[in-house]
C-alpha cells in the first residue's frame, strides 16, 4: 500500500508546527536580555571614557573630583544593572514586570550620557 506523498508531508509538517509555537514570554525575556546587555554595554563605555580623563584630570584638583565623582555615579548605575539582570534571571521573573525597571535603568544611563564631559583645566 503506498501512502501519497502529499498525506506524508502533510503529517511531517504538522509535527515541527506544534514544537515551534510562538512563546510571547520567551520572546520578552530575550527582549528584555539584549536591551539588558546593551545598556551593560554602554556603562562599559562610559567607564572607559572617565577612565581616560583620569590620567589628564590628576592636575586639575576639580576635574579629577568630578572624575572621581562621575566614575562612582557609573558604578553605581552598574550595580544597579547587575542586580536587574539577577533579578530577571530568577526562575520566578516576569519578563513583563522587567519592562519598567529596564525603561528607568535606560534613562539613567542616558543621564549619565548626556552629563557633560570633563576637561581638565576647563
Amino acid at each position: 500500500m503506498k501512502i501519497p506523498a502529499l498525506a506524508v508531508l502533510a503529517a511531517l509538517a504538522a509535527v515541527p508546527a506544534g514544537a515551534q509555537t510562538y512563546n510571547p514570554t520567551q520572546s520578552q525575556q530575550r527582549l528584555n536580555q539584549f536591551q539588558l546587555q546593551l545598556q551593560t554595554d554602554q556603562l562599559q563605555q562610559l567607564q572607559r571614557q572617565n577612565a581616560a580623563v583620569l590620567p589628564q584630570a590628576q592636575a586639575d584638583p576639580g576635574a579629577q573630583s568630578q572624575a572621581v565623582l562621575r566614575q562612582q555615579a557609573i558604578q553605581q548605575q552598574l550595580d544597579q544593572t547587575n542586580a536587574l539582570r539577577q533579578q530577571m534571571q530568577a526562575p520566578q521573573a516576569d519578563a513583563n514586570t522587567a519592562n519598567a525597571p529596564l525603561q528607568q535603568n535606560g534613562d539613567q544611563i542616558q543621564h549619565l550620557q548626556q552629563a557633560p564631559q570633563i576637561l581638565p583645566g576647563g
